[in-house]
C-alpha cells in the first residue's frame, strides 16, 4: 500500500537517509517547523514502517574489507523449502550485506564483503558452496566503487 508523503514529510526523510545524526531542532529548522510538530512526524513516520532504522555508515575500506563481490546463485531445485532454508542460511553469513532473489538463470544475488581474495574464497568454500541447494555459484568483482549511496529518491520539488 503507497503512503502519501507531504512535502515536509520528504523533506524530513530526505534529511534523515543522508545524516542521520541530524537533531530534531537543526531537522526542524532545516525543514520549516518548530522542533514538536517536527518530533512527532518523525514518530509517525517510523510507526508507518517508512523510517525502518537510523544506522551509521561504516567505511569498507578502513576496516580492511578491501572485496566486495557480488555472488549470483543458482540453486539445484526451485522448490520452497529450498528457497527458504537457502534464505535462512544465507541470513546467518555476517560476510553478506545484501540478498536478492531475482530473475534469470540465476535464483539469488548476494553481495559480499571480506577482507582479500583468499577470505572470499573461505566463505565459498566453507560456508555458500556446502550449503546442499547450491548449485552454482559465479562471482563478480568490485574494482571501483563509482557510486554508493543508501539514499532512495524522494522526488522533492525544488
Amino acid at each position: 500500500m503507497l503512503i502519501e508523503l507531504s512535502e515536509v514529510d520528504k523533506k524530513i526523510l530526505d534529511a534523515i537517509q543522508r545524516d542521520a545524526s541530524i537533531t530534531n531542532s537543526e531537522l526542524a529548522d532545516l525543514v520549516g517547523l518548530s522542533a514538536a510538530p517536527c518530533w512527532r512526524r518523525i514518530k509517525r513516520l517510523e510507526e508507518r514502517g517508512i523510517i525502518k532504522r537510523r544506522v551509521g555508515l561504516l567505511d569498507t575500506k578502513a576496516l580492511g574489507l578491501n572485496i566486495i563481490a557480488f555472488a549470483n546463485v543458482k540453486l539445484s531445485h526451485i522448490q520452497e523449502d529450498a528457497l527458504e532454508e537457502f534464505e535462512a542460511e544465507v541470513t546467518k553469513f555476517p560476510e553478506v550485506t545484501e540478498c536478492y532473489t531475482i530473475s534469470g538463470s540465476m535464483d539469488f544475488i548476494l553481495r559480499v564483503v571480506t577482507e582479500n581474495m583468499q577470505s572470499y574464497e573461505r566463505f565459498l568454500r566453507k560456508k555458500l558452496l556446502r550449503l546442499p541447494m547450491v548449485s552454482e555459484v559465479n562471482s563478480h568483482f568490485a574494482v571501483t566503487q563509482v557510486k554508493y549511496t543508501t539514499a532512495v529518491p524522494l522526488e522533492l520539488s525544488s
